[in-house]
């Protein structure tokens, strides 16, 4: 009989053990640093569809996100929190699991890049991107930018303009407007995989 308690002991220790480390795991990948994979064509040339990206999470806690910098953001505003952020995780896993094996996923997060921050000015004059009045020098696309309605955005407080690097095909500002900052999930610091790429992401 002892021995029998003892091994139940120990398996209800080792399974004690395992949820607090998939906790931990989780609220590390929830609210410090996690891996995403590219589930869209909308970043391309920069990003392909099957790339392994390391998103910065806790960057933004003192910071905000600057021009340039490619950002993960929830298509739709969603409640922030320690214990709200490991729940959308677990979401997002299932998401990215799903694409995995199906092809198919609901595509609640977006990866684009970060064209102006509150206070900019933003123009668009054929074909090109002018920020407070300046021409932006872009290598990163391959097309020229043109508008879906508006030509002209004067970015509001707490409010980023994205647009992806595929400009012809892309679900972004110009479509879905001004993205609030406490949609954006962290910053694209590290490309993982395919390894021929692997390497920072200024």
């Amino acid at each position: 009989m002892s021995n029998g308690k003892s091994i139940i002991g120990e398996i209800v220790s080792w399974l004690l053990s395992l949820s607090v480390a998939l906790l931990v795991a989780l609220f590390i990948i929830s609210n410090i640093v996690s891996m995403t994979m590219v589930m869209e064509q909308s970043m391309e040339p920069t990003f392909i569809q099957g790339d392994r990206l390391i998103v910065n999470r806790v960057g933004y806690f003192f910071t905000d996100p600057q021009r340039g910098e490619v950002v993960i953001f929830d298509k739709n505003p969603i409640e922030r929190g320690l214990i709200k952020n490991m729940i959308n995780e677990i979401k997002d896993i299932r998401n990215n699991f799903r694409f995995r094996f199906t092809g198919t996923a609901e595509k609640n997060l977006l990866i684009k890049r970060v064209i102006a921050v509150e206070g900019d000015q933003v123009e668009l004059i054929e074909g090109e991107v002018y920020v407070n009045g300046e021409k932006q020098d872009e290598p990163y696309i391959n097309t020229m930018t043109y508008s879906r309605g508006d030509t002209y955005w004067s970015v509001p407080e707490g409010k980023l303009l994205v647009f992806g690097d595929n400009r012809e095909n892309s679900l972004d500002s110009r479509v879905l407007g001004f993205i609030d900052k406490d949609q954006v999930k962290g910053k694209v610091a590290l490309r993982i995989f395919p390894f021929s790429k692997f390497g920072v992401i200024d």
